[in-house]
């Protein structure tokens, strides 16, 4: 293990370790209200300059693993194949990153407002290069809201992809107040929603964040912070370059609501794609296929990967 110390001379630890047969370096880091964070780099394979950094970020109940799996398989496993600095950070409470006893009230503006800024932080201070920013469901609507608030530096984002990431539309059944109420009355008592039981993911979700998806989702919900910024109003100031996957048969966050979100960027770069047949891929992707499916290792990694190269 290796011991290293940030611009902040706060104590940061590494350690190599092996998915499959891909080396990676896993590096705790901490955020400006004091949580430990774990981001995992894929160690380049190539003796060729990398090309530029992607960083990764997960949605809800899983981790690392969404991206890259044990086996050392996954669209960051093929990224850092071409050449792509691949990071892949870990939501606080999730994967490598500590649960800790304050868990239950972990918040996605936490993970908005303090993850996001210091893995961006770190990152750059390692490269000192702009990455693109690449999300999956509520991982790239994370990336969009703190792009929105200003929480991220857009000169040090070279361009976003998102990928089945919305908030309007989809859980029809928030909108059922007896079914709001109850369903965050239950959360409150038992701290968090047990995902894999329901065959959500591998990871458990903190009460907070549900509950504030809840807010959102809600009969009359509204789209903001704790303090009342909309993040639809700064939409129109994201002007990195943009893709947006939407896919065809995704019941989670139905294309529609992705493009919703798409077409209030104020970016002069943007594409939205919805992945289906219509568009000519082999099939209808769903929520989670349109990433990990052996359709989307043929389709989509590459369409991401030229993408960037394109505006590297």
């Amino acid at each position: 293990m290796q011991i290293n110390i940030d611009h902040d001379d706060r104590m940061q630890r590494s350690e190599t370790q092996i998915l499959g047969d891909v080396p990676v370096d896993v590096h705790w880091i901490t955020t400006a209200d004091n949580t430990e964070l774990a981001v995992t780099r894929i160690r380049p394979r190539r003796l060729k300059p990398l090309l530029f950094p992607a960083v990764l970020v997960h949605g809800t109940y899983t981790n690392r693993h969404f991206w890259i799996s044990p086996k050392g398989i996954g669209m960051g496993a093929y990224l850092a194949e071409q050449g792509v600095d691949v990071w892949i950070p870990e939501l606080r409470g999730h994967g490598l990153s500590p649960k800790g006893e304050a868990f239950s009230g972990i918040t996605a503006q936490d993970q908005i407002y303090y993850d996001l800024p210091a893995i961006q932080d770190y990152i750059f201070q390692q490269t000192n290069v702009p990455a693109f920013w690449i999300g999956h469901s509520f991982g790239g609507l994370f990336i969009i809201a703190a792009l929105s608030a200003k929480r991220l530096d857009q000169e040090r984002v070279k361009g976003m992809v998102t990928l089945g990431s919305q908030i309007s539309l989809g859980d029809r059944y928030l909108k059922i107040p007896p079914v709001a109420w109850a369903l965050s009355g239950l959360l409150r008592v038992i701290g968090h929603l047990p995902s894999p039981t329901f065959g959500l993911g591998p990871e458990i979700e903190p009460a907070g964040v549900i509950l504030e998806t809840i807010r959102w989702k809600k009969l009359f919900g509204k789209w903001t912070d704790t303090d009342g910024f909309s993040y639809w109003e700064g939409l129109n100031n994201i002007r990195v370059p943009v893709l947006t996957y939407a896919a065809a048969r995704d019941r989670n966050d139905p294309a529609e609501g992705c493009r919703r979100i798409h077409d209030a960027y104020g970016s002069a770069d943007k594409i939205f794609m919805l992945l289906g047949r219509i568009n000519r891929f082999s099939k209808d992707y769903d929520h989670v296929g349109m990433v990990v499916s052996r359709e989307a290792q043929a389709e989509v990694w590459p369409d991401i990967a030229g993408w960037m190269m394109d505006r590297r």
